[in-house]
Parts: structure tokens; sequence; C-alpha cells
């Protein structure tokens, strides 16, 4: 059995604790994938700034930060501070705010004055009535018919060994344990809740949920009895319900909370990038998909071209809403986080029926990227893909086929350029690549641009614009190609091609290297938007490349892989679809190729890793869905697999709801399990993830990119690399 996967170090900039002061904002403060946001009594705002595991007050008019809270203080020296605060919701009453302390599995309440703030009690650790909390998302309170308030909270991966259901906890104002319920049953049906993230509750009893993993709202009564853990409902309580279930995590249009505000529910995220609006019994008022920005409002720090189109998209456009709450004392006014833009949103949403956009007022939270602030890294957002660069060429000559005359001419053309360009190395001694050995190149999607770091040196370092191409929003995840002979038009022969997926254009851009060590564009997109039919993709995600130039991408919402090969004219011609055993059901994420040119594929939605030969056709597979408590017992079970790659003879794979690392042995027909580790719940500068997505490996490096801690963090097994590991600050 291999070393153990160990931590390495992270890179990507994060905020330290006890360094952020209160008061008027600076030009350039950045928020860290922000989640719950509420008012208080006095209209000033409550921001879980989850990303950096700290509660942050804000002045009603978003100019001011008035308090930072990174754990309950001096009033319990020993209880860790904040890890992950997801959600606060304050007492209707009471000057309290709860707020779901995800990382510690606890409810933490804050008591606050005018100008205070303090620590008041923590709960949710189990006792002989109840199994503690695993992952408190949700919280609400709601006055019930017996006149009491209580608190119900999400506990969204909370699950028993035979049965994989979350659950609702009922909580006195005190923390007091009442009851839990994790299905809810109407005649002829019973929900089951799986990974709930939101819930809220109207003034005359009733709850909302949003039941994520089922893709839906439910509204339950609180007068509905609790039997065995199941609500007792006099009818089917779903209100709302998503039509077709999103393939992949990178789909957004998924229900992950779900705000009730007066007369109104709002439901961000059923329909993507916009806020559905409906009544208490669900029938839709509006839908609010953008904004008209007041001109009044604070400029944003301008550091690159790009920075002008970044920003005035994010004026005119919700970036993944995800929580909202009225503004204190100003009608028709709204708080609205956006954890992919790393931002909260101050918004007016008129009261009229229709498709309207909202007038935006205020904003905080700048763009995560101060790279030209001479740092030794810059911050990250949405970091979505990693990968690295070598000097030994993995490939083969192509497979002989009778091509046209213009491949024929390109290749001789090609041939007789690569003869005078070795010569011309030779004599100068130029090397394009060795700026780019022993470097990773981060996809940082939220940003809009690539970064390159230094991953020999100890600690890392970033290393300043290596990208002179154009960058398109949407890029995601990224293969290198080592073309055995150079195709036409590539500048530096025995250089690799970066070959990079577009989730939202639905096309692939390719990268070449220019003699001074630079990525350019190479050529021109591949692919086309479109369900169905040869050549057309739709949500692409994943892609490999292997030695031949066979370029298979993972064509998510169209449920299969997509075969193309690149020419030596350069151009990439389509080859074919393919599915798992024609499983119309497929749900491909990402791919990695293995030495036997075979395709180990994340079969996401069906929590499996699949196997397929060069020419598409089915191998076997690997895994079954389920919780992985051990890593070292539970190995074979996934939930939404997100990512594999393929490092030597080992397979790794991203098991995302499960938050594990595994690596596999591969084998000729079945993986063997030789080392894993879970990697939630830690802070991100110990090895901590929350949302990884694109895993790269090599020489017994692991690189993990964090789409939500923004950051990626390296890890380490086998013990010849073990060694001479350097570990960065």
């Amino acid at each position: 059995m291999t070393q153990d996967l160990k931590y390495l170090c992270s890179y990507g900039e994060l905020t330290v604790p006890g360094t952020t002061p209160t008061g008027p904002l600076a030009d350039d403060f950045t928020l860290n994938s922000p989640v719950g946001v509420h008012a208080d009594s006095y209209g000033r705002l409550w921001v879980c700034d989850t990303g950096n595991s700290r509660l942050l007050v804000f002045s009603a008019d978003l100019s001011t930060l008035l308090h930072v809270i990174e754990g309950p203080g001096e009033a319990t020296p020993d209880a860790p501070r904040l890890l992950m605060p997801f959600h606060v919701c304050p007492h209707p009453t009471y000057q309290i705010m709860f707020c779901t302390d995800m990382g510690h599995g606890r409810v933490v309440a804050f008591a606050y004055d005018e100008h205070e703030v303090w620590f008041d009690s923590a709960f949710g650790e189990g006792d002989k009535d109840y199994l503690p909390l695993s992952d408190p998302n949700g919280v609400t309170v709601v006055r019930e018919r017996d006149g009491f308030d209580y608190i119900y909270v999400c506990d969204e991966f909370f699950h028993t060994a035979d049965d994989l259901a979350s659950r609702v906890v009922k909580f006195t104002l005190k923390g007091e344990y009442v009851s839990q319920f994790r299905h809810v049953g109407g005649p002829g049906v019973t929900h089951e809740l799986l990974w709930p993230q939101g819930i809220a509750s109207d003034s005359n009893g009733n709850l909302y949920i949003a039941n994520t993993g089922h893709y839906e709202i439910l509204k339950i009564s609180t007068d509905w009895p609790i039997v065995d853990e199941v609500v007792q409902a006099p009818h089917d309580t779903v209100m709302l319900h998503q039509h077709g279930k999103p393939t992949g995590i990178g789909k957004f249009n998924v229900m992950r909370s779900v705000c009730v505000i007066g007369d109104r529910v709002f439901v961000p995220g059923h329909i993507e990038n916009a806020i559905a609006i409906y009544n208490l019994e669900g029938e839709q008022v509006t839908v609010v998909s953008g904004l008209l920005p007041l001109w009044n409002h604070s400029i944003e720090p301008v550091h690159s071209v790009s920075d002008f189109v970044y920003g005035a998209l994010e004026d005119v456009v919700f970036v993944g809403p995800y929580q909202i709450c009225a503004a204190d004392g100003e009608p028709d006014v709204y708080f609205i986080s956006e954890p992919f833009a790393s931002s909260v949103i101050k918004v007016r949403i008129p009261r009229i029926k229709g498709e309207e956009d909202a007038l935006l007022i205020e904003s905080v939270g700048h763009r995560r990227d101060d790279q030209n602030r001479l740092r030794e890294t810059s911050q990250f957002n949405c970091m979505t893909s990693v990968i690295g660069f070598k000097r030994e060429r993995r490939t083969v000559p192509r497979e002989a086929v009778a091509g046209s005359w213009f491949d024929q001419w390109a290749s001789a053309t090609t041939s007789v350029y690569k003869y005078w360009y070795d010569q011309f190395l030779t004599a100068t001694g130029i090397d394009p690549l060795a700026r780019m050995v022993g470097t990773s190149l981060n996809i940082d999607s939220g940003n809009w641009c690539m970064k390159t770091f230094n991953t020999e040196s100890d600690p890392y370092h970033q290393l300043q614009d290596m990208m002179r191409g154009f960058f398109v929003p949407g890029d995601l995840a990224m293969d290198v190609y080592y073309p055995h002979t150079p195709p036409l038009g590539q500048i530096c022969p025995g250089t690799p091609i970066v070959f990079v997926t577009n989730f939202n254009m639905c096309t692939v851009a390719m990268y070449q290297f220019n003699p001074a060590g630079y990525l350019i564009n190479y050529g021109v997109p591949f692919g086309r938007a479109g369900i169905g039919g040869e050549g057309t993709l739709k949500a692409p995600q994943g892609i490999a490349v292997n030695s031949r130039g066979e370029i298979y991408i993972a064509d998510s919402l169209n449920n299969r892989i997509s075969m193309w090969q690149i020419q030596p004219t350069g151009y990439v011609a389509f080859r074919k679809n393919f599915r798992w055993e024609s499983d119309e059901d497929f749900t491909p994420c990402d791919i990695a190729i293995d030495d036997q040119d075979r395709l180990f594929v994340c079969d996401q939605f069906n929590n499996c890793v699949r196997v397929f030969d060069r020419e598409g056709n089915s191998l076997w597979s690997y895994g079954t869905l389920g919780y992985c408590d051990d890593v070292n017992v539970d190995y074979e079970k996934f939930m939404l697999p997100a990512s594999v790659c393929i490092d030597g003879d080992r397979l790794i794979v991203n098991d995302l709801v499960n938050r594990a690392l595994k690596v596999f042995r591969i084998g000729e027909k079945t993986l063997t399990y030789e080392t894993g580790i879970s990697v939630f719940k830690k802070y991100p500068d110990a090895g901590g993830v929350w949302m990884p997505y694109f895993i790269y490996a090599d020489k017994g490096r692991l690189y993990v990119p964090d789409t939500t801690f923004n950051v990626v963090n390296v890890f380490r097994y086998g013990a010849a690399e073990a060694a001479s590991e350097p570990i960065a600050a």
C-alpha cells in the first residue's frame, strides 16, 4: 500500500484571521463565497463570509464594516473559531442572531445591541435524545400555534447506516432538542429529505424547505404531527419542483435556498441566474433576471481591460444568487448574496407582475483579483482546474490513415519547418517550455483568467502574465497534448497544446506556446452549442487527449462523450458520440486516460467510474452509491464524483459530496484501493476543501482546486516523493 495521502500546502491568498479592520471599506475589500445574509433589528446586514470562515456586520448602506466575528471570542476562549458559517437568522423579537457553523456541527447564537456583538450560546452537540448535528445549513425561527418560538435547522448531510435521508431538527430558543423529521408523507407519496440546504418560514407557522438533492421546494405546516421521523402531511407538500434534474455540478439551476419575506416566496436558482418569486400558495408572481445599475454606486477597481466588461456584467445580471433578505425599513429593497461572484448586492425589486429587472443600489465585495498589487500570490475566484507541464513526450506517431491532399501537404510542410526550427533552437539555446516545466496552470474562472504558479519553489509563488491569448468567461477544464508531429500553424514544434472547455459557449479553445514561453491562442475554438446531433456540445466539462491526438469531452448535458481528432492541418474534426452501454442516464463529468488509452469517466449521477476503450466501447465500471463515513472502509462508495486523474498506474477520484480524495491502483478489470483522505470540515490552510473540481496529479503530488474556498490545496502520496517535498508557508 502506498503512503497515506497527506496535505502538503496550498496556494491562493487567504484572509488571515485578525487582519481585517473595521470602519469604512477599502476600495479593494473582498469577500470569499458569501452565503447567508440577514438584516438585524437596527437594519445592519450580517453576512456569512463563508470562504473566510467569519461573520461580518455592515452598515445598511454597505459602506462601513462594523463588526468582524471570527468565533465565540473571549467568553469561551477554548471554543474553536467559526468554520464555514452558512446561514444566519434573527429572532423576530429578541436581539439575537443565530448562525449555523457547518464546520463544527453547531448553531452559534450571538446577542447584540446598537453598539456591540457578543457570544450568547451554542448548541447542536447532541445528547441522549438526538445525534449531534452533522452539517447544519439553513436555519429559521418560527412561532407555532402554542405561542412559542422554535428553531428549525437543516442538517444537510446527516444520514444513518440504513437510511441515506437527511433531516430537519427542531430546537427551543435555548437550544434544547424537541424533535426531528427525515421524510414528509402525503397521500400516495413520501418525500425523502436529501441534502436540504435552505429553510424559511411564514407568519402562519409554515416551513419552506429547499430540498436540494431532489430539486424541490416543500411547504410543511408545523401543526402536522411527526411520527417515526415522518411528517404526517394531509396532502402532497411539493410547492415547486424542478422539471428534469440538472446534470453535473457546473449546472447552477438547482434550488439551494428559499426565502419568505412577507407574503412572497423567493427562490433563487430555480431559473439559472434569476430569482423566481411566488405567493404563499406557490403561484408564480414574477421572475427577476436582470439588474439596472444606479450610476452613483461605487466604481470597482480596474486592473485590466477585462475588468471593464467584468464590472459591467456584474451590474446587469445576477450571478448565481443564493440568499435573500429584506432591508429593514426600506420597502421592496433586498440584500442578495452571490457566492460565485463573492459579492453581496442591495437591490430594489418592484412589486409588479411579469418579468422584472431589479434596481441595483449598492454592492460590497470587489473582484477577487489583486495580482497587480505585488503580493506573493493573488486571490482566486471560482478556481476550477489545474494542469502541469512536462519535458518528456508522452506521444506516439499517429496511425497511418488516408488523409486529404491538404493533410499530406500540412505534414510535409511542418516536417520541414520543424527541422529548421530545431536547428534554430540548437544554435540559440532557446527553450520556450523552460519557464513552464515545474509549474501549474490554473483556470481562475471567476476572474476570467489563467494563472501560473511555480510549484518547485518553497513556498509556491505566482508567475505573472503567462497568458497572451484571449480568455472567454466560462472556461472550465483543461488537458495538455504533446504532438508527435507539429500541426500546421504551431509556432514552436515540440511544445504542447492546451485544450480548454468552455461551459457557457459550448466550445473548446486551444492555446500554444510562443518563443518567449507565453501561451497564445492556437487556431479557432471547435464545437458548437446544441442538444443532440453530431459536433454539438451542451455544457462541456472535463476533457482528455490521448497520445494520438484523439480528444474526449464530457458532453454533460447531452449525456455522452464527444470524441474528436486533431488533424495535421490543426483542424479538429468530429469523430463520434458514445455513452455507457447506450445509457440515456449516463452523466459524464470528467475523463482521464491511462497508458493503454482506456478512458476512466466520472459518471456523476450514477455515482461510479465507467471505463471505455479508446473507441468508446464499454468495458467495466467501479463504485456504488453511498456515504463514505470511513474512507478506508467505504472507499467503493461515491456521492456525485466530480473528477478523476491518473498518475502512472494510479487513479485518483474526487468524491464530491463525500469530500474525499481516493487513490486506486488501476487493474485490468477493476480498481484496487490504496489510500484516501477526508477533506471536509478543515480550514483551507490545513487541507480543507469545500467544493473541489478538476484535480490533477503528477509524481506523487495531487492538486485540488476549490471553487468556493478559492484556493488550490496540494497533497502528496508515495514514499519516494515524500522525502523531498517542500512545504509552502
